[in-house]
């Protein structure tokens, strides 16, 4: 966002709690979209200095194996695109994104922890601590780009906490990873779910690991993150064989992000929140860095507008949701849908079987693998697309598979593989979801019909976020 305004020439003050390079808690995977981003800032360069492993290929491990194994299918064709990677810690890329807002002009001031910001007049008070001194400066607007406990948010009663769409994760680095490639693993099983371990390899033998479980899950079953951290050690150990000699190289730290879906409104008078302050992640995968940076690349049109005519309104800044809202939902809604059917514990053997499935399906089909995986990190996510895909794969087997499923009613054994295996195992989830907890089985199945009543699901539509925020695209060709 400062680099954004700063090289407009918007006299521009980041204040930042931290002093750089810092660590922060996240899985590090920078994707194809937010490489092309970091190119047009210019700091794309700086992180490649150091060599980063390009990662291209994918290993997904249900249930203890590895169920697809590929290099990653839904970057191949998109040519306007990288077609891999990067794993670059924190420390490392927001020291590269911070300079590129200092080289255009931003002033940068760390150690600077924000107390609260207050209306004063037509402009906004910042208050915060430096040194142990107390600091406060005016400006005519306020970014709150300050993560999932925003204290920008919290000053203007736009707060957050909604278990249902936070994640929460612990990770650490890794060391004695053996690869033949960048080869991303992640992996799915009862006890993650709903949720996911990963395994991000770096250059040089190093990783980044770690698992992710819904905020909601956790409270309702009391499940202990850093226990479960701990077995998902020694499980890579035991299932990847370039794992089996890892160690930790680093203490493991856990931290929370809030997901696309669970926001509240994202502006109010003066300002607007970006990155997880607004809740700017993927529901499926928890990857923040592409969409904090789209959601403040977004929002910087509005501000220079509002400093251009004078209006700062919060009427006026509402145009930044009018602006997300039509270039994340076609993709998000639907990845938020899916998120959300996901969130019942009891549909776990359902999801594994369908995953498993489409899994085989996808090692011979790689169009089919393409639609199908968008749901899990694609580049190019097309709900209807996928769908129909999904559909037409499946009604193929039930039709190829009639002979042999007639054979098994018969005798009482059902192929595990079967499309009416899973019809079974969703109505034996369904049951026991019902029966366990009729109230949050109720207050589950409105929030599905909730969100299907929201999907685009519109004939034809291609997802904004391939190509990118339309004003920085004109400014790269410029």
């Amino acid at each position: 966002m400062a680099w954004a305004l700063a090289r407009e020439g918007v006299r521009t003050w980041v204040l930042d709690r931290a002093r750089f390079p810092r660590e922060k808690v996240c899985g590090d995977f920078v994707e194809p979209r937010g490489l092309r981003l970091f190119q047009t800032m210019g700091c794309l360069g700086a992180l490649e200095a150091d060599d980063p492993l390009a990662i291209t290929h994918v290993n997904l491990f249900l249930n203890g194996s590895s169920a697809y194994r590929q290099r990653i299918p839904f970057y191949r064709g998109q040519a306007h695109l990288p077609q891999h990677g990067y794993i670059v810690p924190r420390d490392v890329l927001d020291v590269r994104v911070l300079e590129s807002a200092a080289r255009v002009g931003a002033r940068v001031l760390q150690g600077c922890a924000v107390q609260s910001v207050e209306r004063a007049g037509d402009q906004l008070l910042v208050h915060w601590t430096e040194n142990g001194h107390a600091r406060s400066v005016r400006a005519a607007l306020v970014v709150g780009a300050d993560g999932v406990h925003s204290t920008v948010a919290r000053s203007f009663g736009l707060g957050v906490d909604d278990p249902r769409h936070m994640a929460v994760s612990q990770r650490a680095y890794v060391e004695g990873i053996e690869l033949e490639h960048g080869e991303a693993a992640f992996v799915f099983d009862r006890e993650l779910f709903p949720g996911y371990g990963w395994m991000f390899p770096m250059a040089g033998g190093r990783a980044n690991v770690g698992v992710g479980l819904l905020a909601e899950t956790r409270d309702r079953r009391a499940i202990s993150i850093p226990a479960l951290f701990r077995s998902f050690l020694d499980k890579l150990r035991s299932m990847h064989p370039g794992c089996a000699g890892l160690r930790l190289a680093s203490k493991p730290i856990g931290g929370t992000v809030k997901t696309y879906g669970g926001h509240g409104i994202n502006h109010f008078e003066g300002g607007i929140l970006v990155g997880d302050a607004g809740c700017f992640v993927d529901p499926m995968t928890g990857e923040g860095i592409t969409p904090a940076a789209e959601s403040a690349l977004l929002g910087a049109p509005v501000l220079l507008k509002a400093l251009e005519t004078g209006r700062r309104d919060a009427g006026s800044l509402s145009a930044y949701e009018r602006a997300y809202r039509s270039y994340f939902d076609p993709s998000m809604s639907y990845v938020d849908f899916v998120a959300c059917t996901m969130r019942n514990p009891h549909f776990a053997d359902f999801w594994l079987s369908v995953v498993a499935r489409g899994c085989s399906l996808a090692m011979d089909d790689a169009t089919f693998a393409r639609s199908g995986g968008a749901a899990f990190g694609g580049v190019d996510v097309r709900p209807l697309e996928t769908v129909a895909r999904l559909w037409a794969k499946s009604l193929g087997q039930f039709v190829s598979e009639g002979g042999r499923m007639a054979t098994s009613l018969l005798t009482g054994r059902l192929p595990k593989s079967s499309v009416i295996g899973d019809m079974l195992r969703w109505q034996s989830g369904w049951w026991s979801s019902l029966a366990e907890d009729p109230a949050w089985h109720a207050r589950w199945m409105a929030d599905l019909t909730s969100k299907w009543m929201r999907l685009p699901l519109r004939t034809r539509m291609k997802d904004p976020r391939t190509s990118g925020p339309a004003h920085l695209r004109v400014s790269a060709q410029a």
